[in-house]
C-alpha cells in the first residue's frame, strides 16, 4: 500500500526523448502528489542530475533515439557510488514484450510499466518501489538485485485515503476513482 503521504515525500526523474511524453508523465506525477518531477530528454543529462540530486524513484522510457532504457540501466547500476546504483528504476514502454522485459530486468530494473500509462497501474509500481525489501549487491562492478526473502505482495492499486489524493491552485481534486478512470496517452 502507498499513502498520499509517502508520495508526497517522492523525488522522481522521469527520462523520455520525447517533448510530449515527458510533460504528460511530469503532470501525472505532479497530479498524484510528488514532491519532486524532473524530466530529462537524454540519458546523460538524467545521469548528470542524478548524481548531483538522487531521486526516490526513476521512470524511464525504453525506446529512445540517442541512448535507450537498457544503456541508461547499464550506467547507472555501474555507476562507482553504491548509493547512486541502487536507485530504483521503472521502465516505461509502448514495446511490451517479454523479450523486452527480460532484458531489462536482467540489467536491473525494479519494474516494468507497459503504455499507455494508467494511473492505478502506474500507483501499484510505485508502491512496489516503495515497498521493495529486496537487497542489492555489487557483483562484477554492478548492482544487482538479490533474491527477495520472501515474496512481494502485491500493492493494492487505491491510495489511502480515497479522498482526493492532491488539490492543486488550479484544478478541482483528483480522487483515486478518477484517477484510475482515465488513461493517459503516453
Amino acid at each position: 500500500m502507498i499513502t498520499s503521504q509517502v508520495i508526497k515525500r517522492m523525488s522522481v526523474v522521469v527520462i523520455d526523448d520525447s517533448q510530449r511524453i515527458r510533460s504528460l508523465m511530469a503532470a501525472l506525477l505532479r497530479d498524484l502528489g510528488c514532491h519532486s518531477v524532473r524530466p530529462y530528454e537524454g540519458v546523460d543529462q538524467a545521469c548528470t542530475g542524478i548524481e548531483k540530486e538522487r531521486p526516490t524513484l526513476v521512470l524511464c522510457d525504453w525506446k529512445m533515439t540517442a541512448a535507450d532504457g537498457g544503456v541508461f540501466l547499464d550506467r547507472i547500476r555501474t555507476h562507482r557510488d553504491d548509493h547512486i546504483a541502487s536507485t530504483p528504476v521503472i521502465i516505461v514502454t509502448g514495446f511490451g514484450s517479454r523479450d523486452i522485459l527480460v532484458e531489462a530486468m536482467q540489467k536491473g530494473a525494479t519494474q516494468f510499466l507497459v503504455k499507455p500509462v494508467v494511473p492505478r497501474e502506474l500507483l501499484k509500481k510505485m508502491a512496489f518501489v516503495h515497498n521493495d525489501d529486496r537487497e542489492m549487491r555489487r557483483r562484477n562492478d554492478r548492482m544487482v538485485y538479490l533474491k527477495a526473502k520472501t515474496a512481494p505482495k502485491p500493492a493494492p492499486a487505491k491510495v489511502m485515503p480515497s479522498r482526493p489524493v492532491v488539490v492543486q491552485k488550479h484544478q478541482a481534486p483528483v480522487s483515486a476513482e478518477k484517477a484510475d478512470a482515465s488513461v493517459w496517452e503516453l
